[in-house]
């Protein structure tokens, strides 16, 4: 029988098929048995993996619970996605940093395309276009530069305290209001309108669109069932594709969208700034008023420093130290367990917009409560990060702009504008629990919100001017400039 006989051929290819996968299979059970074991976890279910045991809503809920039973790192399954959860600072600097060639990659994702965030700086793989991006933003917003925009940042500050005493009851929108007022000017060059503009109109609704879209448990159903993409915005459950259907029938929304991508480089910026700094501003709020005490400890602190007959500007921060202010590349082995290639990764102890992976890094608790570093981490004590002297210490928690390769940029463009923002809230206003009709005190009840930023709900409070004659007049004399119109997102 000659080989290139039908038959002959036929079953030669068959038995190097099997041959083929025999040892696949083989060198499969040899790898798995010759490597270290992966980290502990919680024992998956067929197909599902232990994505049924997750709150996704609170992803951080989820990842305590199992940092009690599994410790500082654990491996999970979320239906098909592989994932490493991080619980303590020691091993996310050990990984992230320590071995950021590994752990800096993006793996790509189905869905960013369809809600125009492809271009995303912060979703972009390790590479040379991440590298085009990253410098372009370092040359703008290294620490050496951000001198340049205090006299933006300082005029906007200045904007957001026209706009609460004029409407003090808006200011959740204030504060987005705020952001927007600096990011503009120092991305683009340009000077929004007072009242309704159409390029913050444009960016509030992309950046609560991302928002409310791209959560994780979306994420991880979009990635293992990609036909739900296909599904009519009408279907019952497809709240993400009617979110998607309207940012591809707004027409002003597409343009900008396809004009930010001609300048990608500004594009995490924007949605990040938005929206994680006037999210910072709302729990600042909520701070104050669960916390008069602290409220009042650093406003006699500004008052001391600046006095009444000005506000506070950036050369006084160094006196004012009590106003608050990534899949894997390839597999790697840590502390004798086995990390393999591409498995997610997510740091329980970040605040950043953008993971090492592409689900979103919204955690803030294994490692910010840490109580052997932070006693009684569920107090707010701003005194835990200053010395006996009242000055500074060392930790600034850093980890809330994230680690290694991927650490926030603009870290301290945004670090700045906190810090003028509060100093000068603080400066003219109180915060207080809002009265009811008798008079009395409704007390607050923290409610958070969920998704891909978590946030303080808007809640009832009185911000109140300090002093009896604080009017637009007395503003105008100690900012300098007049009130604008108020904007609106």
């Amino acid at each position: 029988m000659r080989l290139d006989d039908g038959p002959g051929l036929h079953l030669a290819t068959s038995a190097l098929t099997l041959l083929v996968a025999v040892l696949s299979c083989v060198r499969k059970y040899w790898d798995n048995h010759l490597r270290p074991p992966l980290p502990p976890g919680p024992t998956p279910l067929p197909i599902l993996g232990n994505v049924l045991s997750l709150d996704t809503a609170r992803l951080w809920l989820t990842f305590n619970t199992w940092k009690s039973t599994y410790g500082d790192i654990i491996y999970a399954r979320l239906l098909n996605k592989p994932v490493i959860v991080i619980n303590s600072e020691e091993v996310a600097k050990d990984l992230l940093e320590g071995r950021s060639t590994i752990y800096s990659d993006k793996p790509q994702s189905i869905v960013y395309e369809p809600f125009g965030a492809e271009f995303n700086t912060g979703l972009m793989s390790y590479g040379d276009r991440w590298r085009l991006h990253r410098r372009i933003f370092h040359q703008a917003f290294r620490s050496a530069e951000i001198p340049t925009y205090h006299a933006v940042q300082l005029r906007s500050a200045h904007k957001l305290l026209f706009s609460l005493l004029q409407d003090p009851g808006n200011y959740a929108s204030h504060f987005q209001i705020f952001v927007v007022s600096y990011v503009l000017p120092i991305v683009y060059d340009y000077e929004p309108r007072a009242k309704d503009d159409p390029i913050v109109h444009v960016m509030g609704r992309y950046a609560e669109l991302i928002v409310a879209a791209l959560t994780p448990g979306a994420t991880v159903v979009m990635e293992t069932f990609p036909f739900l993409l296909k599904l009519p915005s009408w279907f019952p459950g497809a709240t993400f594709k009617r979110a998607m259907k309207l940012s591809e029938e707004d027409v002003v929304i597409t343009t900008a969208v396809k004009e930010a991508a001609s300048i990608a480089f500004a594009g995490a910026f924007e949605t990040a700034s938005i929206v994680l700094t006037s999210s910072t501003l709302l729990v600042f709020m909520l701070a104050m008023v669960l916390n008069p005490e602290v409220q009042a400890k650093a406003q006699a602190e500004i008052d001391r420093v600046v006095g009444k007959d000005r506000l506070p500007d950036f050369d006084d921060r160094p006196a004012l130290p009590y106003a608050p202010a990534r899949a894997t590349t390839t597999s790697d082995i840590y502390k004798c367990y086995f990390i393999p290639e591409g498995v997610i990764v997510f740091a329980n102890g970040m605040a950043s917009l953008y993971p090492y992976t592409e689900f979103h890094e919204m955690t803030s608790r294994a490692m910010t409560h840490n109580e052997t570093k932070y006693p009684r981490p569920d107090e707010f004590k701003p005194e835990r990060f200053l010395h006996e002297d009242g000055s500074l210490t060392s930790d600034t928690m850093s980890l809330a702009f994230g680690w290694g390769r991927r650490l926030c940029v603009g870290r301290h463009l945004a670090d700045a504008s906190l810090w003028i923002a509060i100093a000068s809230f603080l400066a003219i206003f109180s915060v207080h629990e809002a009265l009811d009709e008798s008079g009395k005190n409704i007390p607050v009840v923290p409610k958070f919100s969920t998704g891909a930023i978590i946030h303080p709900e808007p809640f009832p409070c009185r911000i109140v001017p300090r002093f009896f004659d604080a009017s637009v007049e007395t503003l105008t004399r100690l900012t300098g400039s007049g009130p604008s119109v108020t904007w609106k997102i």
